[in-house]
């Protein structure tokens, strides 16, 4: 019986992520704003700053990918401007949700992977939106296809 996963596309026994573009979206079209701010008031250091800003934010939203690779037992990150992680499946400590709220105002939601490789912990982010659930719904699918490969030790 095999049950829906609707956050990741399967291509044979690789499972790539959609892409999230809620979160990044609103980043962008902020610092737009600051640029077009920039440009009519006539402070042109502010807006070259926040269109390059503007600019790095698009290309690193469609850089970023998450592949999980059943074959060889991996997940590959690739997130921002940073250098790719992959991740063994047997290197993976947990996975951590973490939540930022500013004025009792939801800001971001973030979902990273603790591994341990070569003795040195290392964390990679996963998926930032702005609701638990969502982040929810990309783990509970994570776990649904890594769980005949890995065998966690229940405490």
């Amino acid at each position: 019986m095999e049950t829906a996963i609707k956050n990741f596309r399967r291509k044979g026994n690789r499972y790539v992520l959609k892409r999230q573009y809620g979160f990044a979206i609103v980043i962008v079209i902020g610092l737009l704003i600051m640029t077009w701010l920039g440009y009519h008031s006539g402070n042109k250091a502010m807006m070259w700053i926040f269109g390059i800003l503007a600019v790095i934010c698009m290309l690193s939203v469609f850089t970023e990918k998450m592949v999980i690779d059943t074959d060889s037992q991996t997940m590959f990150i690739k997130r921002g401007l940073k250098p790719a992680s992959c991740i063994p499946f047997a290197d993976i400590a947990d996975y951590e949700l973490g939540r930022v709220i500013y004025i009792f105002v939801p800001v971001n939601t973030s979902l990273n992977v603790r591994y341990i490789s070569s003795g040195k912990e290392g964390v990679a982010t996963i998926a930032q939106g702005f609701s638990v659930r969502a982040m929810q719904s990309i783990l509970n699918d994570i776990e649904e296809i890594t769980l005949p490969y890995v065998r966690r030790e229940e405490v």
